[in-house]
C-alpha cells in the first residue's frame, strides 16, 4: 500500500519551532509519512538528528525531506564559487539524512529559486552545470542511502525544468541510480497536455509524487481526476509515497485516511 504523507507546512508556517511537535499532528490526521524541510538539518547536532529519527520511529512515522536553494547556493551556477557552496550545503544535508537512517530528498534543488532571469539565455550551460552537480551529489547520496528526486515546476515559477519529459531528460543525463523524479500534480496540471501519460513517461524514475489540486488546495477541493490518477498509478505498479502539500492551512478530520481511500 502506498504511503500517504504530508509536508510540514500543512500544519504550520515554516519557522524555528521543533519539528518533533508535528509528529503527533501528522498521526492525528492519519498520515504515515511527514516531509520536513531539509534546511532544518543544517543546524542540528548529531544528537538532535538522532532525536528526530527516534521520535519518528516511536510515532511509526516515516520521514522524507524537501529542498529548494536560493541564488547563493545555485547548483546550476556558472560561478564556480556559488556552485561549490551549493554542493557543500546539499552534501551536508545528505549526510545528515544518512545519519537519520536515509530517505529521499525531493524538490527543485537543481537550480536557484527564485530564478535568475538574465541567465535564461544560457540554459544549455546551466543544464550542464546542474547535471554535473547532481551526478556528484548522487555518488554521495548512494553511500548514505539517500535518493535525490528532482521536481519540474511550471513555467510561471521557473524556466529550467517544466514537464515530466524535461525531468526525464535531466535524470537520464545525470545517469545515476541515486537520482530520480518527483512530480507535483499542481505543476503537472499547468504544463502537461496529458497528466496520466506524464506519469507513465517518468516511469522507472518516478519515486515520489506530491499531490494537491489544480487550484493548489487540498485534495478533493478541486477538479483533478483522482480516480483516474489512482488507476494509472495502479497500472504502473507505483509504490512510492504520495505527499500532500496544499497551500492551505484548513485541515479536514482524518484527512490522511480520506486520501488513502481515494488514492491507495
Amino acid at each position: 500500500m502506498r504511503r500517504i504523507g504530508v509536508h510540514e507546512t500543512r500544519f504550520k508556517v515554516y519557522g524555528n519551532d521543533d519539528v518533533v511537535s508535528l509528529f503527533a499532528r501528522a498521526r492525528e490526521y492519519e498520515y504515515n509519512l511527514l516531509e520536513i524541510n531539509g534546511e532544518r538539518l543544517l543546524s542540528l547536532s548529531p544528537l538532535g538528528l538522532k532525536r528526530i529519527s527516534l521520535e519518528a520511529r516511536n510515532f511509526q512515522l516515516d520521514l522524507s525531506y524537501s529542498l529548494s536553494l536560493g541564488p547563493l547556493y545555485d547548483l546550476s551556477s556558472l560561478d564556480e564559487e556559488v556552485r561549490k557552496r551549493g554542493l557543500s550545503t546539499v552534501e551536508k544535508i545528505i549526510r545528515n539524512i544518512g545519519q537519520m537512517g536515509g530517505g529521499s530528498l525531493n524538490g527543485p534543488f537543481y537550480t536557484a529559486f527564485p530564478p535568475l532571469l538574465p541567465v535564461e539565455t544560457q540554459k544549455d550551460r546551466l543544464f550542464e552545470q546542474s547535471v554535473g552537480s547532481l551526478r556528484s551529489l548522487a555518488n554521495i547520496a548512494v553511500d548514505e542511502d539517500v535518493l535525490l528526486n528532482i521536481r519540474p515546476v511550471n513555467r510561471y515559477e521557473h524556466f529550467f525544468l517544466n514537464t515530466a519529459d524535461d525531468a526525464l531528460q535531466f535524470v537520464r543525463a545525470v545517469n545515476h541510480p541515486g537520482c530520480g523524479i518527483d512530480l507535483d500534480t499542481f505543476h503537472m496540471n499547468i504544463e502537461e497536455s496529458d497528466m496520466l501519460a506524464a506519469f507513465e513517461q517518468a516511469g522507472y524514475y518516478l519515486h515520489c509524487i506530491h499531490i494537491r489540486e489544480n487550484n493548489g488546495q487540498a485534495v478533493g477541493s478541486g477538479t483533478l481526476p483522482w480516480a483516474l490518477i489512482r488507476d494509472r498509478l495502479d497500472l504502473m505498479h507505483y509504490e512510492g509515497p504520495l505527499v500532500h502539500a496544499p497551500e492551505t492551512m484548513k485541515i479536514a478530520p482524518f484527512e490522511g485516511k480520506q486520501i488513502r481511500r481515494l488514492l491507495s
